[in-house]
């Protein structure tokens, strides 16, 4: 839709749509296509991680008379969480990594600005130099946050 408006100037329709006003801007769309993407993943790590949490526990909650949204919060839900954080980091970080493909829809990201820069300047290897390690220190400091959570788990779960 982006390349009709350019690509076919002799029918001013396509401007003039309904439906212009709303394909007009591609960052919705790219933030929407990557929530999707990652929400698909996420919940089915926390879906193993809900599945993953004993039964016995549940029952016993259960037989201590515990109503079902106190032994969601106080039994299921922690336990589920720190049983999926190893993977939700690196889900994350992955989601990181996966933010350029947007660039492909036209919406301006670091890839993108980087290749801007390449193409005026004709320099190759700075500015995805400056790129990496605008990408390894989002990734530290996701990896880092997300591990001192980690490290205030319990080590024995269930």
């Amino acid at each position: 839709y982006y390349g009709l408006g350019s690509l076919f100037p002799q029918y001013p329709w396509i401007r003039e749509s309904w439906m212009w006003p709303y394909l007009r801007q591609a960052w919705p769309y790219g933030v929407l296509a990557l929530t999707l993407s990652f929400a698909g993943y996420e919940g089915e790590v926390m879906r193993g991680a809900f599945a993953g949490v004993p039964k016995g526990q549940l029952e016993a909650a259960r037989a201590f008379g515990m109503s079902r949204w106190k032994i969601l919060r106080r039994i299921w839900l922690p336990q589920a969480f720190y049983r999926a954080l190893p993977t939700l980091t690196g889900e994350t970080v992955l989601q990181l990594k996966s933010t350029p493909l947007v660039a492909t829809i036209s919406v301006i990201d670091i890839f993108a600005v980087s290749s801007k820069v390449r193409q005026g300047t004709f320099l190759t290897y700075e500015p995805l130099l400056l790129l990496a390690l605008i990408y390894m220190a989002i990734t530290g400091i996701l990896v880092f946050a997300l591990g001192k959570i980690e490290a205030r788990i319990p080590n024995k779960i269930g």
